[in-house]
């Protein structure tokens, strides 16, 4: 038994109409018809919950970041320490701080716009490296460091989980974030005297 639709010469269809027309169909009828007259309706009430629901993660989830450090010419350090940093410098839910490993200063550069290294530094986000003598020498040559710290003896080294290699502490600040870099040096200080382990 096919279906007749009474309404089909007329334009404005009823929600009651419509209604009647379904309660008489069987359920394979009936999403033939809905399929058929209302995909893209159901399309364009799909893409727009896509786009709110998008919104609403963009907005919850996401991070900027504002204060880096990095191990250059070593990929040995404390990872879960990023965290612990995060959380004493008092940063936000969507403010971020990175620390970068595996970063050398003989790394070889594929396209002619310098290593990966030359490439954080030359963006800014640099704030303070763990390094060894020649990463120390590197970024003096870029002009990034503008306090070197040997801290071969210091809890610190330990503290961040160093390699033997890695004995000075460069700090840059060319994220330009004082707040949290006096911060930082605040925390530095608190490990130095054994207040934070």
């Amino acid at each position: 038994m096919e279906y007749i639709d009474k309404e089909q010469e007329d334009v404005k269809k009823t929600f009651a109409g419509e209604k009647n027309k379904l309660s008489k169909m069987t359920f394979g009828e009936k999403v033939d018809y809905i399929f058929t007259y209302y995909k893209l309706h159901i399309l364009a009430v799909l893409l727009v919950i896509g786009a709110i629901t998008w919104g609403i993660h963009h907005a919850a989830t996401y991070v900027q970041y504002r204060f880096y450090g990095m191990v250059i010419n070593s990929g040995e350090f404390n990872e879960s320490r990023e965290q612990e940093i995060h959380d004493y410098l008092g940063m936000g839910k969507h403010d971020g701080f990175s620390l970068t490993g595996d970063l050398f200063t003989d790394e070889m550069s594929s396209g002619g716009y310098g290593n990966r290294l030359t490439i954080f530094v030359m963006a800014g986000q640099m704030d303070f490296a763990f390094t060894d003598q020649t990463g120390v020498d590197f970024l003096n040559d870029m002009g990034a460091a503008y306090e070197v710290r040997d801290i071969s003896d210091s809890p610190i080294h330990e503290y961040f989980g160093l390699d033997d290699n890695t004995k000075y502490l460069v700090l840059g600040n060319l994220s330009g974030e004082e707040e949290y870099m006096n911060s930082f040096c605040e925390m530095l200080d608190k490990i130095e005297k054994g207040e934070i382990k």
